[in-house]
């Protein structure tokens, strides 16, 4: 037996559905990087060597329900890495070396290559009101992962000119950015947009929140941003929009869908003492009901379903 590979530490592997062409791709890299790599298959779960302290879960397959394998490497005090397959396969040149990056940062925090935050403007604007953009209500979509599935399901169920505006916090790392949105967009009911700068706000628009920057809406409208929060633990955090958003505007809402972290329980906390509604994705529809189970736990969901059900909720509630 070689020694050097003894001493190499190793990271654990779950291929979510079958075996990707990004997966095999890390698995090379990780290894050049000092890595060995054991492989596993959702169904293996009782294999799983309970020395090893990192898991990669590469999901594909996203009506497989993981609430089993979470459980497991939770209770063996397992750090746990998600990647999507999906998106990582689509990846090229210097954005998938940036992947690769961002990887082995979650997996050694020694290696920083968090990007830097950028701010364009330092205005706070508090209680501004929505309305006269036609505006009436704006939801905060809260998701982790298996969420952008769930996000296309929600948005498809609405006609497109409702007075409502979605501000999707979905956690990723920046180089997913622009492939999210796009994934997003194929609801074809509403519109996905990237929050930039000097953007307009209007009615019946989802806007993604991005990962260098934090956002604000000015009182004509028009999107701000500012300095993220440097000791935040997720991108983009769901706590930090939840905060910023309700010193921002009058009045916010939240609907939180399926993902597995603590952010998004404080946020959701902070929404529903301020008055605004907080609803949640079913546990059953969810591949990994962690966050909205945590909320249901605080008898702080005033509806749960399905995400069709959640959007006809929304809907409904503009007529009261």
């Amino acid at each position: 037996m070689n020694r050097a590979n003894v001493d190499r530490p190793v990271v654990g592997l779950v291929h979510i559905g079958e075996p990707q062409p990004s997966a095999q791709f890390l698995i090379k890299q990780l290894k050049a990087s000092g890595y060995s790599i054991k492989q596993y298959s959702l169904d293996e779960i009782s294999a799983l060597d309970g020395d090893i302290q990192t898991f990669i879960l590469n999901l594909f397959d996203n009506d497989l329900n993981l609430d089993e394998l979470i459980g497991y490497l939770n209770t063996n005090n397992a750090k746990i890495i998600f990647n999507d397959a999906r998106i990582s396969n689509q990846l090229v040149g210097w954005n998938k070396n940036r992947w690769l990056r961002h990887v082995l940062h979650k997996i050694d925090q020694a290696n920083d290559i968090l990007p830097k935050a950028v701010s364009s403007t330092d205005q706070q604007i508090s209680g501004v009101n929505l309305s006269k953009y036609g505006i009436e209500s704006v939801w905060v979509l809260a998701a982790s992962i298996g969420g952008p599935e769930s996000l296309i399901k929600f948005l498809k169920e609405f006609d497109g000119d409702e007075p409502l505006l979605f501000l999707i916090v979905q956690h990723m790392d920046s180089e997913f950015v622009a492939m999210m949105q796009k994934q997003l967009d194929k609801n074809h009911q509403i519109p996905v947009r990237l929050a930039q700068s000097g953007n307009q706000v209007i009615p019946g628009q989802a806007l993604l929140i991005p990962v260098d920057e934090d956002i604000v809406i000015n009182a004509d409208g028009l999107i701000g941003v500012k300095d993220v929060n440097p000791k935040r633990l997720t991108t983009p955090c769901i706590d930090d929009v939840c905060f910023d958003m309700l010193e921002n505007l009058n009045k916010v809402n939240m609907a939180i869908f399926s993902g597995m972290a603590k952010d998004g329980v404080k946020g959701a906390t902070n929404v529903f003492e301020n008055g605004g509604k907080v609803i949640t994705q079913s546990a059953e529809s969810c591949v990994v009901s962690a966050i909205a189970e945590e909320i249901r736990k605080l008898k702080m969901s005033m509806f749960d379903g399905e995400p069709s059900a959640m959007a006809e909720y929304i809907k409904q509630s503009l007529n009261k």
